[in-house]
């Protein structure tokens, strides 16, 4: 009826047109707000760095076995893939903003225990003694082999794994070439607890997928009226992919500037922000039609 005539109506007259009516429509410009949040928390709860970097993530865990790191780098997409599906199970049997809302802050916690896992390892170690120790800061401020492999010039070298060792330039002349001196760091650390890592990570997944994973596509496709939906929800998906790439690029430096853990609790903070944002300004839109959606927003 109406709505189907008036978008044939600006699908005719072009997108300018179109840009037009949004400015002047109060509620749609709230909904596309809400619509490219929902897309830019998505990704700034840094989903895609566990994604891309997993592999990366795990060795940083203290696991330098190649193989078994890429084995297990399959885990989060596992994870992703059977939450998705649980979401679309319980999808039209809980409120859509309960759902986002109770995921979102199990995502929080996820996040938080991801920083709080690589913070327990970066403090558990090996210590480094400064006798023997050639890189600068050698047992005052590299106090352990995971401080001392965070500086890409330095090396650890030890009896084994779990010792007290020294921290070095690897030069010619000063490595690991002690007949006693059988380990070396160099990326990666050994920690009893890198563990810790895997369970967070499938935590933060699960609840990622559950809820904000999902949807933030299924409430984008439920807010917009019919006349403006096509170029909305193109715009939303712009969001979430120059937000992807924001995140992409970023991460490693970030666990460089602010440490691994860090950058965890930085993501931690950034999506209470929108946890926030999502509880005041987020309607519900479970059994709305698509003819009244202006209204939830008016």
């Amino acid at each position: 009826g109406e709505a189907l005539s008036r978008e044939s109506e600006y699908s005719s007259n072009g997108f300018l047109h179109t840009v037009r009516e949004i400015s002047r429509s109060a509620p749609v410009r709230r909904a596309m707000a809400i619509g490219c949040a929902l897309q830019a928390f998505q990704q700034l709860g840094g989903i895609n760095t566990v994604m891309y970097y997993s592999t990366t993530m795990i060795k940083m865990a203290g696991i330098s076995d190649d193989s078994l790191a890429i084995w297990l780098s399959c885990i989060p997409s596992f994870v992703n893939a059977l939450f998705a599906f649980v979401s679309m199970v319980i999808i039209e049997k809980v409120p859509r903003r309960k759902l986002l809302l109770s995921t979102l802050l199990g995502t929080i916690i996820g996040l938080a225990l991801l920083g709080g896992a690589y913070f327990s390892i970066s403090k558990t170690t090996a210590l480094v003694t400064s006798t023997n120790s050639t890189c600068p800061g050698s047992g005052t401020v590299i106090l352990n082999c995971g401080a001392c492999v965070s500086n890409s010039d330095c090396v650890f070298c030890s009896t084994d794994k779990s010792s007290e060792g020294r921290c070095i330039l690897p030069t010619v002349s000063d490595n690991c070439t002690e007949p006693d001196m059988k380990y070396m760091a160099q990326d990666v650390c050994y920690s009893p607890y890198s563990w810790t890592i895997i369970a967070a990570m499938v935590f933060y997944i699960a609840m990622f997928a559950t809820g904000i994973g999902t949807l933030a596509w299924t409430i984008n496709s439920e807010i917009y009226p019919m006349w403006v939906r096509g170029y909305a929800l193109s715009i939303s998906t712009m969001t979430n992919w120059l937000f992807n790439l924001l995140i992409a690029f970023t991460f490693l430096d970030l666990t460089r500037i602010l440490t691994k853990y860090g950058a965890f609790w930085l993501y931690t903070g950034i999506t209470v922000v929108g946890w926030i944002i999502f509880y005041f300004k987020l309607p519900e839109t479970r059994g709305v039609p698509l003819e009244r959606v202006e209204q939830l927003f008016s």
